[in-house]
């Protein structure tokens, strides 16, 4: 069978909400809020201690205060973090984590919203959920003497 004529669908729809999950030294983003995004390189990345609300906004690497988000032309990403001192104090300031052995990583989920008016995504911390993890990548090894 030719496909002669035909035209292709374009899928738009995005599967899930946007969502933000933080640590103590990271501020990650999920597939969701990234492709919400489209996949910007750069973002600027705004807190409201009134409101206890962070948002993120796509913008260009001459704006002011951007920060490097996404690769260019790179869509197949899980998730971006974030981990520039600045963002992460301004955020992780709202939250307080959970003592816990080096195995492991206390964590805030926020879900989020789409601003279509803004092109932005805003997350509630107030509606966020704490919970531990296991550590993930390298384990640190310990040396010992002989």
């Amino acid at each position: 069978m030719a496909l002669q004529g035909f035209k292709e669908v374009t899928i738009r729809k995005i599967a899930g909400k946007p969502s933000m999950t933080v640590t103590k030294t990271i501020v990650r983003f999920n597939k969701a809020t990234v492709a919400y995004l489209e996949y910007p390189e750069f973002v600027k990345i705004y807190v409201n201690p009134e409101t206890r609300q962070v948002a993120i906004e796509p913008c260009t690497g001459h704006d002011r205060n951007a920060v490097k988000f996404c690769k260019p032309g790179k869509k197949n990403i899980l998730s971006v973090s974030i981990r520039d001192l600045s963002v992460v104090d301004a955020v992780t300031g709202f939250f307080t984590f959970e003592d816990v052995d080096e195995d492991h990583v206390a964590y805030h989920t926020v879900p989020g919203e789409k601003d279509d008016a803004n092109k932005a995504a805003v997350f509630d911390l107030d509606q966020s959920t704490a919970g531990v993890m296991k550590r993930r990548g390298r384990k640190k090894t310990i040396a010992t003497a002989k």
